[in-house]
């Protein structure tokens, strides 16, 4: 039957296919074969001048060697079925190959052929068991995507100088990077979601100067703080939610139109003042193609949504035309950590982080002012508890002197000092706010009194004779 170029036989329950199956079909260049039962294939069942092959969702476990002479292939579906290995089953050459759709199958090793495929444009081995990828992309020039989400791959990505422009490592054992998609100039999404990632360093995102969206969510990541050593002139969307972030200093230095940062679900305590200094959001496509707009920061979920400092925090961030949205679930006000921070960061600072010797001389010149202040008078019992003796401690010499020595617990103190203020700034306002009802009140019965003595008056005048 001449003349027949497609057909589509898919869900129609075909358990095989055999030498004689399309023999009588040589004109036939597109066959859609998926959803079927095919478990077996007989060697030359498909035409060679096949340039479309469908044989997804099927029951095979091996190809036999039918593919290779199909030296005109042009795209290949072989995803969900069973197929473990396909490295000897590919046709060689096959210079018209774009893509190629083995998604959903136990594929353990990505084929060496691949390099062959100098048209290969798009690549789809998700939901497979790959654990490295051999260089089979070393010479894929034209590789547009690259989708390799949920396999086991730790290592030995990609090759430099590809043309990739989306690649999705989501779901894998990736614990670190090593600079294996740095050096790709067309690479415009990357998702290294799902991972085991503990940290970015500036040489894993060396020559990325297209790219526009970055996801690290649901990684180990404990700080971004790498990031600004490097430089992404077009990142304008950053996702790294469900880490282990703590504070943020200048993690967005090297991110100079970043306009969207999902960050929620970490443990985000507090936002260094320059955070956003190198960073103004600008738009690269629509009609607002070139305009300035707001860097959006998403914290929804982190500790520092619930600092009594949060609209202070705002107020200097919005400065830097950049806005902080979402809600936490704050614990009770006595719960919430009151330690100081050093001047140049907005939030929380624990005492466990680097800069844990900056902290300790914040705190010691706020008790210092304070003591200076009381000196002279009896201090209140708050301010008494804020201002505490110092531990004495007695060391023993070799010459069998004693020496004493006195350490001050300034953290402490410093605690006591902001939960004091924190105090204070409370009664203000409801002395304001007794001062205005008590002004309230004074007024009513100040226009009481007025109204009874114009009654009085009118009273008298009417009983004169």
């Amino acid at each position: 039957m001449s003349g027949v170029k497609t057909i589509d036989m898919g869900r129609t329950k075909i358990k095989a296919l055999y030498n004689s199956s399309f023999e009588d079909l040589p004109d036939l260049e597109c066959l859609v074969l998926p959803g079927n039962q095919i478990s077996k294939m007989e060697a030359g069942c498909i035409p060679q001048q096949i340039q479309r092959l469908h044989l997804g969702r099927n029951n095979l476990y091996t190809l036999n060697g039918t593919l290779k002479t199909l030296h005109n292939l042009g795209w290949l579906f072989i995803n969900s079925n069973e197929l473990t290995d396909i490295s000897t089953e590919l046709p060689e050459p096959a210079p018209e190959w774009r893509l190629l759709h083995a998604s959903h199958n136990h594929i353990k090793i990505l084929p060496t052929q691949l390099r062959n495929y100098p048209k290969l444009e798009s690549l789809f081995f998700q939901n497979n068991e790959l654990k490295v990828l051999n260089g089979a992309l070393s010479k894929s020039k034209n590789l547009i995507r690259a989708v390799l989400e949920h396999n086991q791959i730790e290592m030995n990505l990609v090759e430099w100088n590809i043309k990739l422009n989306e690649i999705k490592l989501d779901h894998n054992e990736l614990e670190t990077l090593n600079g294996a998609v740095s050096g790709l100039p067309e690479l415009v999404r990357l998702n290294l979601s799902h991972n085991k990632l503990k940290k970015i360093s500036p040489d894993d995102l060396i020559g990325l100067d297209q790219l526009r969206m970055i996801d690290l969510s649901h990684n180990r990541l404990t700080t971004l703080e790498e990031t600004s050593k490097t430089f992404l002139p077009r990142l304008s969307e950053l996702k790294a939610t469900h880490n282990f972030l703590s504070i943020l200093e200048r993690d967005f230095h090297g991110l100079p139109v970043l306009c969207h940062a999902d960050l929620s679900n970490n443990q985000i305590l507090a936002l260094g003042r320059d955070l956003v200094a190198k960073t103004r959001c600008k738009i690269e496509h629509g009609v607002h193609e070139g305009t300035w707009d707001t860097l959006k920061i998403n914290l929804q979920d982190n500790p520092i949504l619930c600092d009594a400092a949060l609209p202070e925090i705002t107020s200097l961030l919005e400065i830097n035309h950049t806005r902080i949205y979402g809600v936490s679930h704050c614990p009770p006000l006595s719960e919430q950590p009151t330690t100081s921070k050093p001047s140049h960061f907005l939030g929380y600072v624990p005492e466990s982080v680097t800069q844990k010797m900056l902290l300790q001389q914040k705190v010691i010149s706020d008790a210092e002012e304070a003591v200076a202040g009381k000196s002279t008078e009896t201090p209140p019992p708050a301010v008494a508890v804020a201002l505490q003796q110092p531990n004495v401690e007695t060391t023993a010499m070799t010459d069998g002197a004693n020496q004493t020595k006195v350490v001050f617990d300034p953290i402490q103190q410093g605690q006591q000092i902001n939960k004091l203020a924190y105090e204070i700034e409370e009664l203000r306002t409801r002395i304001d706010e007794l001062s205005s009802q008590n002004q309230l009140l004074l007024k009513q019965q100040l226009n009481r009194s007025m109204s009874l003595d114009e009654s009085q008056d009118k009273l008298t005048e009417h009983r004169k004779p």
